[in-house]
């Protein structure tokens, strides 16, 4: 018996960041939306104690107790003291520390796909407490589509899907570390500006302000690592409706209203092996464990 999930990666719409907060994360608002990237986690029992992992490809991520997957194994362990371990292979297809929640995204699978391997008697409610143990972006991944995400982002809010836009995605070639990236902020940055066109449209809904959106970690991103700033340049110059770092990280996109326009931006930019690949629905975008036999 195995049990299979496919996580898909995130990109951030928009990014407020207000301000630092007394426990030493920042203050947000974010604008997370699910895309057609994903990582498949693949789950086998094994004997109580034993908890594995391997990825593919070799060395792309850690594999010891620092990877979120071995942590999340770890808190239902923890929580709910199954009698059998797991092993567990993670295919790797989302860019590691681009920005696209990757590793976030594993872990949220690796709950649900455990929970299932395991038959853990869980519910939605305890495995959102447990997801927002992991990270920040964690509890995101269990909720999928389109939602607005505050605080440290870990408290998530629904929203309706947008139109079947499509996005084109620059992965980075370096890997950005948040961590560096926070600490980069300049106080002048952090102007704790409560108002935006974006946060009003949460409120009242409507069509989304494309053109309002933005990311207030951006500028330093490109500041630090020039090369994302030349790629964002290319992505710009396609003609998308909106064009951004996501997240923290080294990867750039553009927002395309069709397929079709998308897919003509993506040969523009074949040299930087971009993915074309649709925004997601949450019906698409729901962890949806399958198991299998043999």
């Amino acid at each position: 018996m195995r049990v299979v999930v496919h996580c898909p990666a995130k990109i951030n719409l928009h990014l407020e960041v207000l301000g630092k907060r007394t426990d030493g994360y920042h203050e947000l608002r974010t604008l997370f939306a699910s895309v057609g990237v994903r990582d498949r986690l693949e789950l086998r029992p094994a004997p109580g104690g034993v908890l594995e992992l391997t990825v593919e490809p070799p060395g792309c991520v850690p594999t010891d107790a620092s990877n979120l997957v071995l942590k999340a194994a770890e808190c239902l362990l923890a929580a709910y003291q199954p009698l059998s371990g797991a092993r567990i292979h993670l295919e790797k297809r989302i860019p590691v520390a681009g920005g696209m929640g990757g590793g976030s995204a594993d872990a949220a699978a690796a709950l649900v796909g455990l929970a299932r391997l395991w038959k853990l008697p869980t519910t939605p409610a305890q495995l959102r407490g447990l997801a927002a143990g992991l990270g920040a972006d964690v509890p995101f991944f269990l909720t999928g589509g389109v939602a607005w995400g505050v605080g440290r982002g870990s408290e998530v809010y629904p929203l309706p899907d947008l139109p079947a836009w499509w996005v084109v995605l620059v992965p980075g070639r370096e890997p950005v570390p948040t961590a560096e990236v926070y600490r980069a902020l300049e106080p002048r940055e952090l102007d704790g500006r409560l108002g935006s066109a974006v946060y009003e449209w949460v409120v009242s809904g409507g069509e989304l302000p494309v053109g309002s959106c933005r990311n207030d970690l951006q500028s330093t991103v490109l500041e630090r690592w020039p090369a994302i700033a030349g790629r964002l340049e290319r992505v710009s110059r396609t003609g998308p409706l909106l064009a951004m770092v996501s997240g923290s990280g080294g990867t750039v996109y553009g927002l395309f209203a069709q397929e079709a326009q998308a897919l003509r931006a993506a040969r523009a930019l074949e040299d930087l092996a971009p993915v074309a690949v649709p925004l997601l629905g949450r019906a698409h975008a729901l962890l949806h464990p399958s198991v299998e036999e043999g």
